[in-house]
């Protein structure tokens, strides 16, 4: 591998804060400018942006496991509309040679019931060395701060042991960890939203992705998988909740008192 040449990266993410990216974002808003995380409506169409993508293949994976090449334009190009419903699976791959690249991400559209599994989407071999969600979000599910998510890693359908794993957050987090026999490694994703408003719901998300690379029989492998995260909805369901508990409990105290009260009257 020439180590002279410079290794583009390709990534994908809502938010076009990489300097190198394959990025989603609304229908209709400029790349150049962050939206409000309402973004994040599944239902909204997505267009995807493309940089430094020069020489890369684009492949939709539909929930069925058929594929259907994609065309960026300029750099970019609309989610295709497969009528399924379930998750889809956008890839950009590079072949330098002896520099592979990948980059996957999980985007999930709404039509007729595809009655398949996301499992079976994430479960197929669908590039040489791929980052796979372990489980994959339900439906109605998302990625929260500080929850704890599993992902697999698999070179040529197999797991890939003690792999040097990245983890970086849109929001300047980052960790590092190496898979196991399984090709398994975990994150809890950080809780590393500015300016939180304890008990104010906040719907922000932002951008992470997970990176890895290897080598093998003299090619050089890199992937990565991004995805969005939320703010945990703790921040503020716990202090409504203790609200709530606390408000239940001035109300039980009130009957209490007011039953011993009427009942000291009765004596």
């Amino acid at each position: 591998m020439n180590r002279h040449m410079p290794i583009p990266i390709l990534a994908v993410s809502m938010l076009l804060t990489l300097p190198v990216a394959l990025g989603a974002v609304e229908t209709g808003t400029q790349a150049s400018e962050p939206q409000p995380q309402a973004h994040n409506n599944h239902r909204g169409p997505k267009q995807l942006v493309l940089e430094n993508g020069l020489g890369a293949k684009v492949t939709l994976w539909k929930p069925d496991l058929t594929t259907q090449p994609v065309t960026p334009e300029h750099g970019m190009f609309t989610m295709p509309k497969t009528g399924m419903d379930n998750y889809h699976a956008v890839i950009a791959e590079r072949d330098w040679g002896n520099l592979k690249e990948t980059v996957i991400r999980y985007e999930y559209q709404f039509g007729k019931p595809s009655k398949r599994s996301p499992s079976e989407l994430a479960g197929t071999v669908k590039t040489d060395f791929e980052i796979i969600p372990d489980p994959i979000p339900r439906e109605h599910y998302r990625y929260h701060s500080n929850e704890t998510w599993g992902f697999l890693l698999r070179l040529h359908g197999e797991p890939a042991q003690n792999i040097p794993v990245s983890f970086e957050s849109e929001n300047g987090s980052q960790m590092k960890s190496v898979t196991d026999e399984r090709g398994y490694v975990s994150f809890r994703l950080p809780d590393d939203f500015p300016d939180i408003v304890p008990g104010e719901r906040d719907r922000r998300s932002a951008g992470f992705t997970i990176t890895a690379e290897t080598e093998n029989a003299g090619i050089t492998y890199q992937t990565m998988l991004t995805a969005d995260y939320r703010v945990a909805p703790e921040h503020w369901q716990s202090t409504q909740l203790g609200l709530l508990v606390a408000g239940i409990g001035l109300i039980t105290g009130g009957l209490i008192g007011r039953v011993k009260l009427q009942g000291g009257k009765k004596k």
